[in-house]
This record gives C-alpha cells, sequence and structure tokens, in this order.
C-alpha cells in the first residue's frame, strides 16, 4: 500500500511539473546577459499615460498598399495574417522595427529573421529554420496571436509581450512592463501602426528617389534605448508605399 502510494505521489509530483513547463512564461529581460532594466521616473498626476491603447482593431484582408520591397514576403504576411487572424498590417509595423525588412537579421541577444524570433520561441512555434522567410513570419504571427489570446485582444500589451515576454507582463499585473526598452518599442509599433491605417496619411507620403530610397532602407534602426522621433511612410516609383525610419 506505501508503495502504491508512492509511486501516486511521485505521478502527481510529475503532472504537476510538466504542466507548468508546458505554461512557460518567459521574461526577456531576467534572461543571462539581457538588457538592463530602466525604471521610469514616475510621471505627474493628471497627467495623460504615453503608451497607446490599442484594442479590438478589425482585420485587413491585404498590406493596403504596403510592401516591404519584396513582393514573396509580403504575400507571406498577408498569408500568416489571415491564417492566424492577426492583421498583417500590425505583423509588417513589428516586423518594420524588429528587422527594418532584413531577412538575415540577427540581434546581440540572438533573435534571428524578418520577425526577430528568439531561438527558443522559434521552437516553441513550430520553426525549424528560422532563416526561411515563409516560416519565421509564421512563428511570429502565431506567436501575436497566442499573446493577443493571452491578453484578450490587447494589442499594446500583446506588443509588450513580444518585445518582452509574457512573463514579464504578467508578473507586472498585465501591464506594460517597466523596462524602457519595452515601452519605447509599444510606443514606437503603436505608432507605425496608426500611421499606416490612417487614410490620409498615404496621401501626403513622401516621394523619394531610388538613391534616397536605398539610403533609408540601409540605415540601421535606431536603438531601443533612445528615443525614436519620427517615421515616416514613402511612396515608391511604382506607386506603392513603405515605412522609412527618419
Amino acid at each position: 500500500m506505501k508503495n502504491v502510494l508512492l509511486v501516486s505521489a511521485l505521478v502527481l509530483i510529475s503532472a504537476t511539473s510538466a504542466a507548468a513547463q508546458s505554461a512557460y512564461q518567459i521574461d526577456n529581460f531576467d534572461l543571462p546577459n539581457a538588457i538592463q532594466i530602466h525604471t521610469p521616473k514616475p510621471e505627474p498626476k493628471n497627467q495623460p499615460k504615453k503608451l497607446l491603447r490599442l484594442t479590438s482593431m478589425p482585420m485587413n484582408p491585404s498590406l493596403g498598399g504596403f510592401t516591404t520591397g519584396n513582393s514573396e514576403v509580403d504575400n507571406f504576411i498577408v498569408e500568416s495574417g489571415k491564417r492566424n487572424s492577426v492583421d498583417p498590417l500590425l505583423l509588417y509595423s513589428i516586423m518594420h522595427q524588429e528587422s527594418s525588412f532584413k531577412t538575415r537579421a540577427i540581434s546581440n541577444k540572438g533573435a534571428r529573421g524578418l520577425m526577430q524570433l528568439m531561438p527558443p520561441t522559434a521552437i516553441r512555434f513550430g520553426v525549424t529554420n528560422v532563416w526561411d522567410p515563409k516560416q519565421n513570419i509564421e512563428g511570429g504571427a502565431r506567436y501575436m496571436r497566442f499573446l493577443l489570446d493571452l491578453f484578450e485582444g490587447d494589442v499594446t500589451l500583446a506588443l509588450a509581450g513580444y518585445n518582452a515576454g509574457e512573463g514579464a507582463v504578467m508578473k507586472y499585473g498585465n501591464r506594460v512592463p517597466p523596462y524602457s526598452e519595452t515601452q519605447e518599442y509599444v510606443r514606437r509599433i503603436g505608432r507605425r501602426y496608426n500611421l499606416i491605417r490612417d487614410p490620409e496619411a498615404a496621401a501626403s507620403a513622401t516621394q523619394l528617389s531610388k538613391e534616397e530610397l536605398a539610403a533609408a532602407r540601409q540605415k540601421p534602426a535606431t536603438p531601443l534605448t533612445v528615443y525614436e522621433r519620427s517615421v515616416f511612410m514613402t511612396r515608391l516609383p511604382d506607386g506603392r508605399l513603405q515605412l522609412v525610419s527618419q
């Protein structure tokens, strides 16, 4: 009888451990060698919050005239967005910040590809070749779908989770964590997302020459530790639109 009780206890402990592992919540800023956490200064009372709150946005059926500069990548964004019920324009906004549409982008923390997937995240969402644009975009779309479901459609919290890990958002009571990088990340992508969804903004898109556009594409993204002053859209010679950092 004692042996039976012992075996039952061991099975229960194993099951509990497995359930905890399957939950897999991560705070990227608690990882070794991660970027230092900066606690922001308290904001004055009655001051409106600077972070954008984006919720329940209707999904677009396409990129709405925007392009990454690669039609194949554009199609992958639209297909993954539709498959996972994530607005392709949101994926486009994330990709612009994450990699500036560079397929071989790699960060100093090891995030890879167009959607800058960390190796554990890539594995978690079924990506076997992180350098394959189709798989990379699908992995990023699946992760955003997971985050949107977890945070009940709150795009702001989903973006914070994409940058810092969903565990960080949960640790701070389902709020954007007090990490300067994450707060700047959420602000930037919220700004991009609102800009490209604004039909009036497209009418005033900047026209760049091929040389100016090539130079803009080569320009590295502003580090998240620095406040990005502006981002704008440009109209390409073929009439399509593209985001470009200032």
